[in-house]
């Protein structure tokens, strides 16, 4: 058995663990080669969110505690496979791609554990535990707390370093959206966490092309919820802004882009307009009190032009 010399690999009854050596004692605590057990602490787990169920555990002897997410697939296959996949290896794979950003000093969570049971023939269901973030909500339930213009504004800075860092470290996110960045707000700067790695993966840092259209996807994100409008193009400039750092042939680089990304941008909206209306067959009602028609019309401002009045 090929074992990285961080990682244990344990098997026992159609359940292979693979987990860190440091918490491996505490993990075995944990009884999670037993069958069902993770499918039981999966069920009605208080911590979901998202497509993907989290459980918050507890580690034994430890002051960490754990988020262990199940593994679902989504887009087209989603309902057709929800949580079967073919082979045991997927977990791992993000278990490793996360380690590997980490050291390599990304903004990632600090991973833990991948966990797979068999559940028929080739099929397998999979989980994957990194250390539970206390204290940080994710970039969608930050915005719909209504914080402060300066506190968006410094967020949004925030965030775009830490993609920044992400891409440098040679991070590739094929799912970069609003709820895959954590928020913990911090007495100067929040501190921004880029989270579900599935299929992500770690190669020579992403050329400008692939950094703008992983960045158009967390703005289309954005759009979609009908969010745009409490970022503002003030929070839109500052995620550039944080982005860039000071780099501007990176800068020319990405705003070189920006047309074809707006007509991208035009064609997902059309896409979201004929979906909602084959549903309701009308026009869905805004989302907020503040519309962001303008920005899905034209795109994003990313220089910094007025931004619609804040929240009261």
């Amino acid at each position: 058995m090929n074992e990285s010399p961080r990682l244990r690999e344990l098997a026992s009854a159609g359940t292979v663990l693979v987990v860190q050596a440091e918490f491996e004692r505490p993990v075995r605590a944990l009884g999670l080669l037993e069958r069902g057990r993770v499918a039981a602490l999966l069920t009605g787990a208080a911590g979901a969110t998202g497509r993907s169920p989290i459980a918050v555990l507890a580690l034994p002897g430890r002051g960490e505690r754990l988020a262990l997410r199940q593994l679902r697939h989504g887009g087209f296959f989603g309902p057709l496979l929800g949580s079967a996949f073919l082979g045991a290896g997927r977990a791992r794979r993000e278990l490793e791609v996360t380690a590997e950003l980490r050291a390599r000093g990304a903004p990632v969570p600090r991973p833990v554990l991948a966990v797979a049971s068999r559940i028929g023939g080739p099929f397998w269901r999979a989980a994957l535990a990194t250390v539970f973030e206390e204290s940080a909500q994710d970039a969608v339930a930050f915005l719909l707390a209504a914080p402060s213009r300066e506190q968006v504004v410094r967020a949004c800075r925030a965030a775009g370093a830490a993609v920044r860092r992400f891409h440098d470290a040679g991070g590739h996110h094929p799912d970069l959206h609003v709820k895959n960045l954590l928020v913990r707000s911090g007495s100067t700067s929040p501190e921004i966490i880029v989270i579900d790695l599935d299929r992500a993966h770690v190669a020579a840092p992403p050329d400008p092309a692939e950094r703008m259209a992983e960045l158009m996807r967390l703005l289309r994100s954005l759009l979609k919820r009908g969010l745009a409008a409490r970022v503002g193009s003030r929070g839109l400039a500052s995620f550039l802004g944080g982005y860039t750092a000071g780099d501007r042939s990176l800068r020319r680089a990405l705003l070189a882009r920006l047309p074809l990304e707006r007509a991208r941008l035009r064609l997902h909206a059309l896409g979201w307009n004929w979906r909602a209306n084959s549903v309701t067959r009308e026009p869905p009602p805004p989302d907020d009190a503040e519309t962001d028609g303008a920005t899905r019309s034209t795109g994003p401002d990313l220089h910094g032009s007025s931004d619609p009045p804040p929240r009261s």
